[in-house]
C-alpha cells in the first residue's frame, strides 16, 4: 500500500518542507523506553472471582513480548509482607501474585521501578505510625533484600518512595523524613537499586521542594502528568516538562549525572476519579498519547509510563490498554500507538529534537540501537499529525545511509493488525536517509517509520 494513496482525492498540498536531523540538538542521550503501570494483581482475588487462567496470563506475556515492553513501573505495598511488628511472610496471596509478574519481568528483560504505595491513608499499616516510621525504612530494606538478594530479581533496578506523595504521603515533613530514612536503609544494606523521586502528581511546587532538600537521595527526577487535552493538541506538554527538568538541571549540581522521567502519563480530560477515563476506549485516546510520547521525549525525557497496561491491574479501573477477563481482554485503540512506540524506541536510543513543519504536526527521531550483535544502529521516525488537512514532508538525515523501513499508520481509515491485534506495517521501504525520505501523513493521524 502506498502513502501517496493515503492522501484525499484531489487534495492539494503545499510546498513540501524538509525537517533534516541535527545531530546537535541531542533531548535525551540515553533513552530509557516508553513503557506502563504493570501492578501484579492478575491473580488477586477479585480476578480469580472473573476467571483468569493461565491461558489469559500466557496471553498477557505474548503482548507483552510482541510489544518488547522495556520498563513497567509495579505497586508493592509493605501490608503485603509484614503487620509492621518484624516479623515477615513471603508467601501471602499478594506476594505470590507480585513473585508471577517478578518472573516475567526478569524473563523478558522488562526494567521495574517498584512503588512502595505508602502507609499513611488507605495503605495503612498497625505497626507503623507513618511514613516517617524508621522501621517503615527497615521494613523496605529487608523485602527489597529478600526480592533482589534472596529471590534473584534484578530487574527490580529502582524504587519509589509513596505513590504520588503530594496526596499520600502525609505531608512534606513527613514524607520527607521518610525519604531521608529509606536512602539511608539503602546505602546501609548496599542494596542494588537506584532511589527516584519525587514521583508528584501536578504540583510544581513539591517537586521543586524535592529538588531542593533531597538531590542527595534521588538519581532519577520524576513526576506525573495528566495532560489537558489542549495542552497537548497546543504542543505545550513539551515545554511544560522541560520547565521541571530544567528547574533540576540549574539546582540540583549532580543534575547531569542524573535522569528525568514521567512516571505516570495520561489524559486528565475525561477522568473520573482515579478509576476511571471515559476517552480511553476512543480512537482519539490513541493519537493523544502517540501526541504525549513524543512531545516527553523531546522535553528531555528518559523514560514515559503509560497509565497503565491492563485493566486487571486495578479492580474497577478502565484506564488498560485492554480490558479484563470478564470483557474479553479484548484490545482498546491505544495499544496499537502504544505498542508500537515501546517496540519502536528502544532502551539505548538516542533521541533529537528535530524541527517540525507547523504548531500541529510533531516530530520524533530517534536513532536505536541494533538488535543485532554486530549491526550497525538503526532509525526510528514518530510522526505525529493533528492537524485536519494531509502533510507531506521530506525527512533526511545527513550522513545517514540507508536503512530498512517499515512503515505503520494509524488513521480513522487504516490501522492494520493481525489476528492477534498486533500491529501490520502498510509498506516497507528502502531509504537512503542521507537523501531523504518522503512521506506523506494523514490528517488526525500517528505514523511511525522504523528499523526496529
Amino acid at each position: 500500500m502506498s502513502l501517496a494513496c493515503l492522501l484525499f482525492a484531489g487534495e492539494k498540498m503545499e510546498q513540501q518542507p524538509v525537517i533534516a536531523v541535527d545531530p546537535r540538538a541531542v533531548a535525551v542521550e540515553r533513552f530509557l523506553g516508553f513503557g506502563a503501570e504493570w501492578d501484579p494483581n492478575f491473580w488477586a482475588e477479585h480476578n480469580l472471582q472473573l476467571g483468569v487462567n493461565e491461558d489469559g496470563w500466557a496471553l498477557v506475556i505474548k503482548r507483552i513480548r510482541w510489544m518488547r515492553l522495556p520498563l513497567v513501573r509495579m505497586m508493592i505495598q509493605v501490608r503485603w509482607c509484614t503487620k509492621g511488628d518484624g516479623t515477615f511472610d513471603w508467601e501471602t496471596p499478594n506476594m505470590k501474585s507480585l513473585y508471577r509478574h517478578l518472573d516475567v519481568c526478569q524473563k523478558e528483560g522488562i526494567t521495574v521501578f517498584l512503588t512502595d504505595w505508602g502507609v499513611a491513608t488507605w495503605c495503612k499499616v498497625a505497626g507503623f505510625s507513618g511514613n516517617d516510621d524508621p522501621k517503615y525504612a527497615d521494613a523496605i530494606g529487608t523485602y527489597l533484600d529478600y526480592l533482589t538478594n534472596q529471590r534473584g530479581y534484578t530487574c527490580i533496578k529502582h524504587f519509589i518512595l509513596v505513590n504520588e506523595p503530594n496526596y499520600e504521603g502525609g505531608g512534606w515533613d513527613r514524607w520527607r523524613r521518610g525519604v531521608e530514612n529509606v536512602a539511608r536503609v539503602l546505602a546501609a544494606r548496599k542494596l542494588p537499586v537506584t532511589f527516584v523521586g519525587t514521583d508528584a502528581a501536578h504540583d510544581d511546587d513539591w517537586h521543586r521542594r524535592g529538588v531542593d532538600q533531597l538531590a542527595k537521595c534521588f538519581r532519577i527526577w520524576e513526576i506525573h502528568r495528566y495532560a489537558p487535552k489542549a495542552e497537548v493538541l497546543a504542543g505545550d506538554l513539551e515545554g511544560y516538562l522541560r520547565k521541571q527538568w530544567d528547574y533540576a538541571l540549574t539546582r540540583d549540581l549532580d543534575a547531569h549525572e542524573k535522569t528525568f522521567m514521567v512516571g505516570e502519563a495520561g489524559m486528565r480530560d475525561g477522568m473520573v476519579g482515579s478509576h476511571t477515563n471515559t476517552n480511553i476506549q476512543t480512537y482519539d485516546y490513541g493519537v493523544f498519547m502517540a501526541d504525549y510520547a513524543v512531545q516527553a521525549a523531546r522535553s528531555g525525557a528518559a523514560a514515559v509510563s503509560a497509565w497503565m497496561l491492563d485493566d486487571a491491574s486495578h479492580k474497577g479501573f478502565n484506564w488498560g490498554m485492554w480490558k479484563t477477563k470478564a470483557e474479553g481482554m479484548a484490545l482498546k485503540p491505544w495499544f496499537y500507538t502504544w505498542a508500537l512506540l515501546c517496540r519502536s524506541v528502544p532502551p539505548g536510543s538516542t533521541i533529537f529534537r528535530t524541527a517540525q513543519p507547523s504548531a500541529r504536526f510533531r516530530i520524533l527521531a530517534a536513532r536505536c540501537p541494533s538488535r543485532e550483535p554486530r549491526g550497525t544502529y538503526g532509525w526510528t521516525f514518530v510522526l505525529v499529525n493533528r492537524g485536519d488537512d494531509a502533510a507531506s514532508l521530506k525527512l533526511t538525515v545527513p550522513g545517514g545511509g540507508a536503512v530498512a523501513l517499515r512503515h505503520y499508520l494509524y488513521s480513522r481509515s487504516s490501522a492494520p493488525a493481525d489476528k492477534d491485534g498486533f500491529p501490520l506495517p502498510v509498506k516497507e521501504s528502502q531509504a537512503d536517509l542521507a537523501q531523504g525520505l518522503q512521506v506523506v501523513v494523514p490528517p488526525d493521524a500517528v505514523l511511525i517509520l522504523t528499523s526496529q
